[in-house]
């Protein structure tokens, strides 16, 4: 065999080799751990603030009901079993958690002074009864509140007493948020170390952090390092941010060697369409292994939320046998 030869199957080989790394594709069940829920959605606003044109060219539903039915259409085309849905409005849970009651998890978001939308006494009640399952996202930094703020500990005392999770906003904004959005906003006060004094004084909070602290990623794997049992989800970075952010993200953080507390959470906000982005986004990631997607999509996210082995195997098999039927 000559050397030409030789040499011109060996480039076909690493190009099958390259093609199928590239192409390695999760085909399991997947849990969101980061949607949202409104009672009211603006028609027709598009995401001009996103860096990638596919994000760009998403608009909002012309109403609540829409962007609900959006929602879970978009939930049961990606083969999200579960996922966290979050508002401001307790009637915009129950408008969720009533259409899709064994998909969704309510969870408890913060008013316009920065507090959760209900008292800490309800919070205990309402996950006691099942009805909400999450405090948070807690979206501290739009209202200018740090995590450690005295209003918040009762809250964090029940959510560690009853094992309900924390979310935490972290990172990023909508550009100019303090010039409109949102004049309490700042920057700074989405640093992940900010959570820091309240992992010290409750220990056994099950916690994570939404966007993973973008751009502050090395105080993300900082606290990651110190505090085992802290998470991150990928929320919004996964499809407004530029690719290159997603993929350097998931990076720094695999290689700081955290796979098995990195979860997907979409952030769709007012743009269902957020949902298939940011699943395409990650299944697209070219140096993901397919156990690496199983982890982000699924595995560690069940394991947060202590699901067991009974549901995880319903999960999957709830998602073989719709595979089966070509639902999906």
């Amino acid at each position: 065999m000559n050397n030409h030869l030789l040499i011109t199957i060996g480039f076909v080989l690493f190009s099958v080799q390259a093609f199928a790394q590239e192409t390695q594709v999760y085909s399991g069940p997947i849990i969101d751990m980061h949607l949202h829920a409104y009672t009211e959605v603006p028609p027709n606003i598009p995401t001009a603030w996103a860096m990638e044109p596919e994000a760009r060219a998403l608009h909002s539903p012309v109403d609540a009901q829409t962007h609900m039915d959006q929602g879970l259409e978009a939930m049961k085309r990606n083969k999200i079993i579960l996922a966290v849905a979050s508002s401001d409005q307790l009637k915009a849970i129950n408008n969720w958690t009533k259409e899709s009651p064994n998909e969704i998890i309510g969870g408890i978001q913060t008013d316009d002074t920065g507090i959760p939308i209900i008292s800490a006494d309800s919070l205990r009640l309402l996950f006691q009864k099942g009805d909400v399952g999450i405090l948070g996202e807690l979206g501290l930094q739009y209202f200018g509140v740090k995590p450690d703020d005295t209003r918040l500990e009762p809250y964090y005392d029940i959510a560690e007493d009853l094992g309900i999770p924390v979310c935490l906003h972290t990172g990023l904004g909508p550009p100019d948020a303090p010039f409109g959005l949102a004049p309490k906003f700042k920057t700074t006060l989405g640093r992940p170390s900010l959570f820091e004094p309240v992992m010290i004084r409750y220990p056994k909070l099950k916690a994570f952090l939404a966007h993973a602290g973008w751009p502050y990623i090395n105080e993300t794997i900082a606290m990651m390092y110190i505090y085992s049992d802290l998470y991150i989800d990928l929320g919004v970075v996964s499809w407004a941010l530029t690719k290159e952010s997603l993929h350097n993200t998931l990076k720094q953080l695999i290689d700081a060697g955290f796979q098995k507390r990195i979860m997907f959470g979409s952030d769709q906000m007012i743009w269902p369409g957020g949902v298939d982005l940011a699943v395409k986004n990650i299944q697209e990631v070219p140096f993901l292994t397919e156990e690496q997607k199983a982890d982000i999509f699924y595995n560690n996210a069940a394991v947060f939320l202590g699901l067991g082995d009974e549901v995880i195997a319903r999960h999957h098999q709830q998602i073989s046998n719709s595979q089966n039927k070509n639902d999906f």
